[in-house]
C-alpha cells in the first residue's frame, strides 16, 4: 500500500495551452489526446521521434476553462514549447511555459489538501496506486519525495531523467503502452508507424521490470545465469526499475537460470506472460 505523501516534482514544468483550438492541434502528434480529456481526470502521453523514440513523457490536465495544462520534463520544457509552436501552424492557441505553476504528486490523505490547491488535480493515470498529480502554484512542499518515488517504481512507471534520456528508447521499453500512454487506434501521431509495427508484429524485446533485492544500485548490470539483460534503472530501498531483455530473460529463467544482480538472487516482480 502506497504511504501518504504530498511533493512538489521540481524536475516537472508547466505547459498552459489556451485558445479555441487548444485541444485540436496536437492530437495528429502524441501518442494519446489531448482531445477527451476532461476535468478530474489526466492523460497519461508521449511525444516520439520519426523513428520512434521517446522525446518526451507528458501528462494531460484540463484546466477548467477549456484549455490545457501539460506536464512535461523540465529539461526537456523549452524544447517541447518550440515544437508545439511550431505544430499550431495557424491554430488559434497560445502556448507558453508557466513558469508560475509547479507540479505536485500527492497519495492518502495529503491528495485532498492538493485538491484543494491544485487548478487541476487528477489520479495519476499510469497507476492510480502511484497516488494524484497535479498542478498549483509554485511554492509547494517537497520533503516526500523519496515516498514519490518508491510509489511510482513499485508500480512500475518509468520516467524521463530517472530512467532514460530524451530520444533513448522507444516507448514499449518503458511500458508507455502498459501505462496507457498510447492509443493505437488514435489515428496519426508522430513515430505511429514504428511504434504499431512493433505492436502489432510482437517486435517488443526490451521491458522495464520490476525487481526487488539488497543493494541494488543504479546501472547495475541484471543477469539470468551469465547472461546480461540490462540495467537497473532506479532504485528505492530493496525495489528497482530494471530495463531488460525480455527474450533473453524468459528464456533464461525457462532454463532454470537464477536471475541476479552483482551476483546476488533479485526477485521478479512483474508475470512475464503481461510483458
Amino acid at each position: 500500500m502506497t504511504e501518504p505523501y504530498l511533493t512538489t516534482l521540481p524536475d516537472r514544468a508547466v505547459i498552459a495551452i489556451t485558445g479555441a483550438e487548444a485541444r485540436g492541434f496536437l492530437q495528429r502528434v502524441l501518442t494519446q489526446g489531448p482531445e477527451g480529456v476532461k476535468p478530474g481526470a489526466a492523460m497519461f502521453s508521449a511525444l516520439l521521434t520519426p523513428q520512434g523514440k521517446v522525446l518526451a513523457d507528458l501528462f494531460i490536465l484540463d484546466d477548467g476553462e477549456g484549455g490545457l495544462l501539460f506536464d512535461v520534463p523540465a529539461s526537456e520544457a523549452d524544447a517541447l514549447l518550440k515544437r508545439f509552436t511550431l505544430y499550431r501552424m495557424r491554430a488559434d492557441a497560445t502556448i507558453e511555459r508557466r513558469e508560475d505553476l509547479s507540479v505536485i504528486a500527492a497519495a492518502g490523505e495529503p491528495a485532498e489538501e492538493l485538491r484543494m490547491v491544485a487548478l487541476s488535480a487528477a489520479p495519476d493515470p499510469r497507476n492510480a496506486a502511484i497516488g494524484w498529480r497535479g498542478v498549483a502554484p509554485a511554492g509547494g512542499p517537497d520533503s516526500d519525495r523519496d515516498l514519490y518515488e518508491r510509489a511510482r517504481i513499485q508500480a512500475g512507471a518509468p520516467e524521463l531523467g530517472s530512467d532514460y534520456g530524451p530520444a533513448e528508447v522507444f516507448s514499449t521499453d518503458v511500458n508507455h503502452d502498459l501505462l496507457s500512454g498510447i492509443n493505437y487506434k488514435k489515428g496519426c501521431f508522430v513515430g505511429q508507424e514504428v511504434a504499431s509495427r512493433m505492436h502489432r508484429k510482437g517486435g517488443v524485446r526490451k521491458r522495464s521490470v520490476r525487481l526487488q533485492g539488497d543493494g541494488l544500485k543504479t546501472q547495475d548490470e541484471v543477469k539470468v545465469g551469465e547472461t546480461v539483460l540490462g540495467p537497473v534503472s532506479s532504485v528505492s530501498g530493496d525495489h528497482a526499475l530494471a530495463r531488460l531483455r525480455i527474450d533473453r530473460l524468459k528464456d533464461g529463467l525457462q532454463a532454470g537460470d537464477t536471475l541476479k544482480v552483482n551476483g546476488a538472487p533479485v526477485t521478479l516482480l512483474d508475470d512475464l506472460d503481461r510483458l
